[in-house]
């Protein structure tokens, strides 16, 4: 019995000790947990002179080590006192209080002891480490951000852990909803979804990018090719030992652009190459059925009346209801995509010339046989944004045009536009103000066609009659002071040198910056030498070779060996003695004035552009900036040539041999 007693009075004992060191235990954790909360609090209230302040009055290392040497003595005493079990059950009450004091205080035998071991084997202080950081905030009132209860977080997290399958069932409906087989659309909820815009951007972006990276091949001769080589048709190299048929001499490749679903049944009326992308071109149409016609701009159309916003995107090529029927028809192309357009603008009037803002990619020019200016904008939908005041009766307060205006061009350095309708104005406009012109020139009774010469701004126009005129500025190119000029291209007998009928088309040549040929001066409004020759052609079978600056006459009489119409001529721009000519018999002819003036590069059958298709007219033709490409408008095809580089790139002596054959002939007069 007596064993059994002291048994149980030891176990008491011992669970005492085991009560009173978690207690030990519990109180250390508070003392942690207070100290944080004081920290934060202090960081929340005060500034950064505070807390600084707050640092400095932290208790030292030497204490806080003295602090944590006494509570791990504290709990070895404890566990040796629970080792010993019967030695402490027998000890009297007043010792076990000593042994383990309640307010956590270690007692005096222990610190004494822990003193000598101290002095006997000294052990190393823990090392306390200190992070100071510091935080830049806003002052702000703490009571308007009042700090969450724990305990408020206390009943979700005993929630979550006491009801696991909960979270089981939550991932299991996760896995079935990834299970889940998608909804099959009625045919109703597809013609919806097809037309909602988000669907059709995507569908217009991503198809776009497709055919851009298809159509890189058609992108290849961008690059320069090694001297002695020559692209192919297909992409490809040959040497220029090879055997070629006469064509392959001139045309590299070629590529036909159309879109059928817009352009089928209209007529190309004019080309422009963009100054700033030398991939893009415009090319602007006449109504639809135009096409197999011979379409004359004679008549007014009708008034361009609708404008921008508009809701369908210029590079959608899905057309609404009625689009496709639009009197005007204005398209942006890509040499890499030939079977969509880049961009697509409609107009209320047929579309008779175009051209690319000198400045802003996004705009685009128009004029239409209403006699209206319009320009377009790529981010405001296929309507023009903007159009100029339309004048019914001749004769009216307002400059505008009132018959259809044949072509433009950008003058001024890019600062201004310069148009001309069939009954004989020329109008000069601002570019930051297209409503109004600000100059009008009456020029006899009719202009078909008109040229700059960017040198001076002189303007040299022909007419239908085959007349030419010329208006100068007086006082400079930005002078408003015009001076109007006939030419007087008869000979001493009274009969006429021009053309017999109407000029269709005028090419000043465009000379780089910094060219020599900038240097020889000016006469009459046009430059000496071989840099002021001008080019005409006519319905009356002739391309003629003027250079206005040393006589009113014709220099040399081209003439076309079929005896058809000459639709256009235009200069290379790179090249200083080559030119292209596009005839009504559907052929082009390749002309380099320094090594012949009598026949053509290409032979007097010419380059076919539609071999398959006979006696279809070519209506407009326009070299690339770099010189390397002729776009060419047939009906409503419109195809680009690519030059080999035996062709588009001179030599450079092209300039001196030309005037010295002028000379030779007497045409011209070293003045």
């Amino acid at each position: 019995m007596a064993d059994s007693a002291s048994r149980a009075q030891r176990a008491k004992a011992l669970e005492e000790k085991r009560r009173k060191l978690d207690e030990l235990k519990k109180k250390r954790a508070l003392r942690h947990e207070d100290t944080a909360k004081v920290k934060t609090r202090a960081q929340a209230k005060h500034n950064l002179d505070d807390y600084i302040d707050g640092l400095l009055s932290q208790p030292s290392v030497a204490g806080v080590a003295a602090e944590a040497r006494s509570e791990l003595a504290a709990e070895k005493q404890a566990e040796a006192a629970a080792a010993k079990g019967g030695d402490a059950a027998s000890a009297p009450d007043s010792e076990r209080a000593a042994a383990a004091p309640q307010d956590g205080s270690a007692p005096a035998e222990a610190n004494a002891a822990i003193t000598n071991n101290a002095a006997t084997q000294p052990a190393p202080a823990p090392q306390v480490k200190h992070v100071e950081t510091f935080a830049m905030s806003t002052q702000t009132d703490p009571e308007d951000f009042p700090e969450k209860d724990a305990e408020e977080d206390e009943p979700e997290l005993e929630e979550e852990a006491e009801d696991p399958e909960k979270k089981e069932m939550n991932g299991a409906d996760v896995e079935k909803e990834g299970d889940k087989v998608p909804k099959l659309l009625t045919e109703d909820e597809v013609e919806k979804e097809v037309v909602e815009p988000p669907f059709t951007a995507f569908i217009t972006t991503a198809s776009k990018k497709v055919e851009r990276v298809m159509g890189t091949p058609i992108l290849n001769d961008l690059l320069a090719n090694y001297i002695g080589e020559e692209s192919d048709a297909k992409g490809g190299s040959r040497s220029s030992n090879e055997k070629d048929s006469d064509v392959s001499r001139f045309i590299s490749s070629r590529q036909v652009y159309e879109c059928a679903k817009w352009t089928g049944s209209r007529d190309i009326t004019d080309i422009n190459w963009s100054p700033l992308h030398r991939e893009l071109f415009l090319s602007t149409y006449h109504v639809p059925g135009s096409t197999g016609s011979a379409s004359p701009i004679t008549g007014s159309g009708s008034a361009v009346s609708a404008i921008a916003p508009n809701d369908t995107l210029s590079s959608q090529l899905t057309p609404k209801s009625g689009e496709i029927q639009s009197d005007g028809l204005a398209l942006v192309w890509s040499l890499s995509m030939p079977n969509r357009p880049e961009h697509v603008f409609t107009c209320g009037s047929p579309v008779t010339t175009g051209r690319f803002h000198p400045t802003e990619t996004t705009l685009v020019l128009g004029g239409c046989e209403s006699g209206q200016l319009v320009v377009w904008d790529v981010r405001a939908g296929r309507l023009p944004v903007q159009k100029s005041t339309l004048t019914t009766v001749a004769g009216a307060s307002s400059k505008s045009h009132t018959h259809p205006i044949c072509t433009m061009e950008v003058i001024e350095g890019g600062l201004g536009l310069a148009t001309a309708s069939t009954e004989g104005r020329v109008n000069y406009w601002s570019l930051g103000n297209l409503r109004e012109p600000v100059e009008s020139v009456q020029v006899g009774e009719s202009v078909s066609c008109f040229s700059v010469a960017p040198e001076s701004g002189t303007l040299l126009l022909g007419d239908e009659n085959g007349a030419m005129h010329s208006i100068s500025a007086t006082g400079g190119q930005r002078s408003t002071r015009k001076q109007l000029r006939k030419l007087d291209s008869s000979d001493e007998e009274g009969g006429a040198l021009g053309h017999y009928g109407m000029v269709t088309s005028i090419s000043a040549k465009i000379l780089k910056s910094g060219s020599s040929l900038r240097t020889a001066g000016l006469s009459k409004g046009f430059l000496r030498g071989s840099g002021g020759l001008v080019l005409t052609s006519g319905v009356d079978w002739t391309v003629k070779l003027w250079s206005p600056a040393y006589s009113d006459t014709p220099l040399v009489n081209l003439v076309s060996s079929s005896y058809d119409y000459m639709c256009d001529a235009q200069w290379s721009p790179v090249h200083p003695s080559l030119f292209a000519t596009a005839s009504s018999n559907g052929t082009v002819g390749l002309w380099d004035v320094s090594k012949s003036m009598e026949e053509p590069m290409t032979g007097k059958d010419g380059i076919v552009v539609e071999p398959d298709v006979s006696l279809r007219g070519l209506n407009k033709l326009r070299w690339s900036n770099d010189g390397r490409r002729l776009a060419v408008a047939s009906g409503d095809l419109l195809h680009v040539l690519s030059l080999t580089d035996e062709v588009s790139r001179p030599k450079g002596d092209e300039d001196k041999t030309t005037m010295n054959q002028l000379l030779a002939r007497g045409l011209i007069t070293r003045q």
